[in-house]
C-alpha cells in the first residue's frame, strides 16, 4: 500500500477549531471530487496545547498530517497525473488560499509495511 503523507499548516489568523472546520466541511468534498483515485483518506489534526514535546526540541511547525492511501501503484499514478493538471491544481489551491498555508505544506511519499 502506497501512502502520501502531507504535513499542513493553518493560517495563523484562524483558530484551530476554524481550520478544522474548513478543512472538513470544505476541502474534503473538493478533494474527494478531484482525486477520487485514493482507497484511503484520513487527517490527523495535531492539539499543540496538550502534546507532549522534549525540552530541547521545537514544537512540529504543522498543523495536521493528511494522510492518503492508494490501494495500486497504478492509482498513485493516476494521482500524480491529476494534480498535474493546471485546472485541478488551480482549483485545489484557489481553496487552500481560504485555510492553509500551500508553500509550507511538505509531502512525504511511505510505503507501509505490517
Amino acid at each position: 500500500m502506497i501512502k502520501q503523507f502531507f504535513l499542513i499548516s493553518k493560517k495563523p489568523e484562524l483558530s484551530a477549531e476554524e481550520f478544522r472546520c474548513y478543512y472538513e466541511a470544505n476541502h474534503v468534498p473538493l478533494i474527494k471530487r478531484l482525486l477520487p483515485m485514493f482507497a484511503r483518506y484520513r487527517r490527523h489534526y495535531l492539539d499543540h496545547g496538550n502534546s507532549t514535546f522534549r525540552a530541547d526540541q521545537a514544537a512540529p511547525n504543522f498543523d495536521v498530517m493528511t494522510e492518503i492511501w492508494f490501494a495500486r501503484p497504478a492509482d498513485f499514478d493516476a494521482f500524480i497525473e491529476r494534480v498535474s493538471d493546471p485546472s485541478v491544481i488551480a482549483e485545489i489551491r484557489a481553496d487552500e488560499a481560504n485555510f492553509l498555508i500551500s508553500d509550507a505544506t511538505r509531502s512525504l511519499r511511505v510505503e507501509t509495511v505490517e
